[in-house]
């Protein structure tokens, strides 16, 4: 057994120790601080100061990376579930999820409307290669409303796949989409407050607009 093991062997019981951090116990900021060692793609880099909690810039990295565990992805690891949207019927993808679900072409449509044409999206990497390259106040809000919608459509997603919960209405979606928003608006730069404040006014005017009900 040591040889084919070679581990030293002992009475001692076992224990858990974190790598990443010198007392050995996990914390949120050694994972963020490994995670910032890890080269990126320039464009990438901005993700770490928008303006959101560590634990969405965290979620939107794993989702570049394509580490989202999707439907198809826990299928492929032997995990539960059939590996299909609960919604469409059809395998969910990461692609599905943020792009190709009823649930996700919903909040894109909202979106788009609200925002304008260059809000079109049916493709992950072809649209971060249009949004993601602006620069200053542009780039730091794009990353804020990027975050903002693929939360959204995950967090969504989640109340489907775990509680059984469906969205009851189209719209449900991007009222919540508002609400992260709303939520994250104090983090924001003072001077990046007042534009990220006009987005918020053209999308509840939108949805006003599009649907005949008020943000909660």
């Amino acid at each position: 057994l040591r040889e084919i093991v070679p581990l030293p062997l002992s009475q001692d019981p076992d224990s858990v120790s974190w790598s990443l951090s010198p007392s050995g116990e996990f914390s949120i900021s050694s994972v963020y601080q490994a995670l910032c060692r890890l080269p990126v793609l320039p464009w990438l880099s901005p993700l770490w100061k928008a303006p959101m909690p560590l634990k969405i810039k965290i979620f939107v990295w794993q989702l570049l990376k394509d580490r989202l565990p999707s439907g198809t992805e826990v299928l492929k690891r032997h995990g539960p579930g059939n590996g299909l949207c609960p919604l469409c019927h059809v395998p969910e993808t990461g692609t599905h999820i943020l792009f190709s679900c009823i649930a996700a072409q919903a909040l894109w449509c909202f979106v788009r409307e609200s925002l304008g044409p260059e809000w079109e999206a049916c493709d992950l990497a072809e649209f971060l290669q249009v949004r993601a390259t602006q620069v200053g106040r542009k780039r730091r809000l794009f990353w804020l409303i990027f975050a903002a919608m693929v939360w959204t459509l995950w967090t969504t997603r989640n109340k489907m796949m775990i509680e059984r919960v469906f969205p009851r209405r189209a719209s449900d979606s991007f009222f919540k989409f508002l609400a992260f928003l709303q939520h994250w608006h104090p983090l924001a730069r003072p001077r990046d407050r007042d534009r990220l404040q006009l987005y918020l006014d053209a999308q509840v005017a939108s949805a006003r607009r599009l649907s005949g009900r008020s943000p909660v």
